[in-house]
C-alpha cells in the first residue's frame, strides 16, 4: 500500500473532526479545559477519548493524573506495570496532581518504581498512593507479604505532596523527614516501628489527618504524638478477623483533635492518655454486629465482658469530649447496661450523633446516652439499617418492656431537661420516604419503617425547653421546622 493510501486510511479511522461540528461545543474548548474533563474520568475512559476524533487524539497526553489500580486491571485485563510504562513514555507530563498504583511488588521492580516516583515528584505531584499488594485483583491469590521497600530520598523531602497513601509494606523512615506540606497520611496494613508515628507527626508540621487501617496486625500499635501547633485527627480501623486480639493500642497525644474507631473492637487493651478536653470522638464498631458469638446477652448479663469493659474505659477517657458519634453496637451495649442498672459514665458532650435503627433493644441505650449528656446543644439521630446482636430469651423475659410506651415511661423518670439543646436533627438514609412535593412534607411518613422515631421526637420535644429548630433530612431533601409548628403531630 502506498504511503498516501496508508495516510488516508489512518485518517478515515477517526470520525469527521468534531471541531467543525455545530453541536460539538465540548471539542471547541481549550485543551486545558479538556484535560480537566479527562482528569475526572476513570483512566480507561479517559484514554479511550483518543478515538473520538483528530481533535481528541492527543489530549490525554497532557492529563494531570496517573491512576492504574485494580480497577484498570478489572476493566481492561492489562497488567499495571506495563501500562504505566507505556503511558509515561507517551504522555507529555508537565504537572501531575495524582499518582496512584496498585500492584504486587517484588524486589526486581525497585529501580523502575523509584524512577516513576521521582518523575511524579519532579512534576509536583500532590496526591501519591501506592498499594504494594493489590488484594482487589481477583485473578490472583491473596498474599499477606509485607515487603521492605526503600523509597527514593526525594520523597522524604518533597514540598509538593499533600496527600500520601501507602499499603502493604514495612516502613523504614530516614532520620529526618521534610514533607513540609503533607496534610493527610493513610497507611493500610503497614508494619510500623514504635517510633514511626512520633517521627512523622514531629517532622510533618502541617499533618492534619492520620488514617491507620489494620496496621501492626500482629503486634501493638503505638501512636505517640508530641505537642504541636496543628491538632491532628486520627482514624483507626482494626478489622475483627485481621488484627491479632492479644495486642494493645497505645495512644499518647496531648494535641489530639479527634479520634475515630472503626471496624471491630479487636485489641485487648486500649491504653490512651493525655486526651485534651473538647476532642471529637467517634466510635463505629458496627463490624462487631456481624460476627457470630462475639457478643451474647443472657439473663446473667453480657457474654463478652471484655468489650463492655473496654467501652466503659473509653467513655471514661473521653468523658470531656465535645462531640460524640456512637454506632448502633455501642448503643446496644449501653442498652444492656441500663436494663441491668449498671453504672453509666456522665459525658460533657455538647454535640451527639447516634447511628441507630431505632430497634426495640436500642431504645434503652439511646435513653442512657441522652441521660449522660445534660449539656447537649445539638442532637442528631441518623436512622440506618441495623441488626441486633444475639439476645437470649432468658434476658428478654427478665427485662422486657412495652416498646410503644417506652419514651412515655422514661419521661416520668427524673431526667435532665436539656436547657441548652437548640437543634434536633433526624436523618433517614434508607427509608421509603426520601422526597416530597413543595409544602407537602409529612412527619409521620418520614418515620415510616422507624416508628419508634416518632415517639423519640415527642420525648425530646417535651424535654428541650429552648429547642429552636428540628431538621428532617433524607439523602435527597431537607426541611426545617420550628418546634411550635410540630404541635399538630405531637
Amino acid at each position: 500500500m502506498a504511503p498516501a493510501q496508508r495516510r488516508r486510511k489512518c485518517l478515515k479511522s477517526y470520525p469527521e473532526d468534531a471541531v467543525y461540528s455545530e453541536n460539538d461545543f465540548i471539542s471547541r474548548l481549550h485543551d486545558e479545559i479538556l484535560v480537566l474533563i479527562l482528569d475526572k474520568l476513570p483512566m480507561k475512559d479517559a484514554l479511550r477519548t483518543s478515538m473520538l476524533s483528530r481533535r481528541w487524539r492527543f489530549v490525554w497526553r497532557s492529563m494531570h493524573k496517573v491512576d492504574f489500580t485494580y480497577r484498570w486491571v478489572e476493566e481492561t485485563g492489562n497488567e499495571v506495570l506495563p501500562s504505566v510504562s507505556q503511558f509515561l513514555r507517551r504522555c507529555k507530563v508537565k504537572e501531575m496532581n495524582c499518582f496512584r498504583l496498585s500492584f504486587r511488588y517484588n524486589s526486581s521492580m525497585l529501580h523502575r518504581i523509584n524512577s516513576w516516583i521521582s518523575l511524579a515528584l519532579k512534576n509536583g505531584v500532590k496526591e501519591l498512593d501506592l498499594n504494594f499488594n493489590d488484594l482487589e485483583d481477583t485473578r490472583k491469590k491473596a498474599m499477606w507479604r509485607h515487603p521492605y521497600y526503600h523509597f527514593p530520598e526525594c520523597l522524604y523531602s518533597s514540598s509538593s505532596v499533600v496527600k500520601l497513601g501507602l499499603a502493604f509494606l514495612k516502613l523504614n523512615l530516614p532520620t529526618r523527614l521534610r514533607l513540609k506540606n503533607l496534610r493527610e497520611l493513610s497507611l493500610d496494613r503497614v508494619v510500623l516501628p514504635d517510633d514511626a508515628i512520633e517521627k512523622i507527626a514531629t517532622d510533618c508540621e502541617k499533618l492534619e489527618l492520620l488514617s491507620l487501617t489494620n496496621c501492626n496486625m500482629r503486634g501493638d500499635l503505638k501512636i505517640t504524638i508530641q505537642p504541636r501547633a496543628v491538632p491532628i485527627k486520627v482514624s483507626i480501623l482494626d478489622g475483627f478477623m485481621m488484627v491479632e486480639p492479644k495486642t494493645d493500642l497505645i495512644i499518647d497525644c496531648p494535641t489530639l483533635g479527634g479520634l475515630e474507631f472503626r471496624g471491630g473492637m479487636t485489641r485487648t487493651n486500649f491504653l490512651i492518655k493525655n486526651v485534651p478536653a473538647g476532642v471529637e470522638a467517634r466510635f463505629n464498631f458496627d463490624e462487631m454486629l456481624y460476627r457470630q458469638r462475639v457478643v451474647l446477652v443472657t439473663g446473667a448479663g453480657l457474654y463478652g465482658a471484655q468489650y463492655n469493659k473496654n467501652l466503659h474505659n473509653l467513655l471514661n477517657i473521653f468523658q470531656s469530649a465535645k462531640h460524640f458519634h456512637f454506632c448502633s453496637w455501642c448503643i446496644q451495649i449501653l442498652s444492656v447496661k441500663k436494663m441491668m442498672k449498671q453504672e453509666v459514665v456522665m459525658l460533657g458532650s455538647t454535640s451527639l450523633v447516634l447511628d441507630t435503627g431505632l430497634l426495640k433493644w436500642e431504645l434503652p441505650g439511646i435513653a442512657c446516652l441522652l441521660t449522660a449528656c445534660p449539656n447537649l446543644e445539638n442532637l442528631a439521630v441518623v436512622m440506618v439499617r441495623q441488626s441486633m446482636f444475639k439476645i437470649r430469651e432468658t434476658f428478654t423475659r427478665k427485662y422486657d418492656f412495652d416498646e410503644g410506651r417506652y419514651w412515655e415511661i422514661i419521661g416520668q423518670e427524673t431526667l435532665p431537661c436539656w436547657q441548652s439543646l437548640h437543634v434536633l436533627k433526624f436523618k433517614n438514609e434508607y427509608g421509603e420516604y426520601q422526597t416530597w412535593d413543595e409544602g407537602m412534607f409529612c412527619v409521620r411518613s418520614f418515620f415510616t419503617g422507624y416508628e419508634n422515631g416518632m415517639n423519640l421526637l415527642k420525648f425530646v420535644h417535651s424535654k428541650a425547653a429552648n429547642l429552636e429548630r428540628v431538621i428532617f433530612r433524607t439523602n435527597t431533601k431537607s426541611i426545617t421546622y420550628l418546634p411550635s409548628d410540630l404541635a399538630i403531630y405531637l
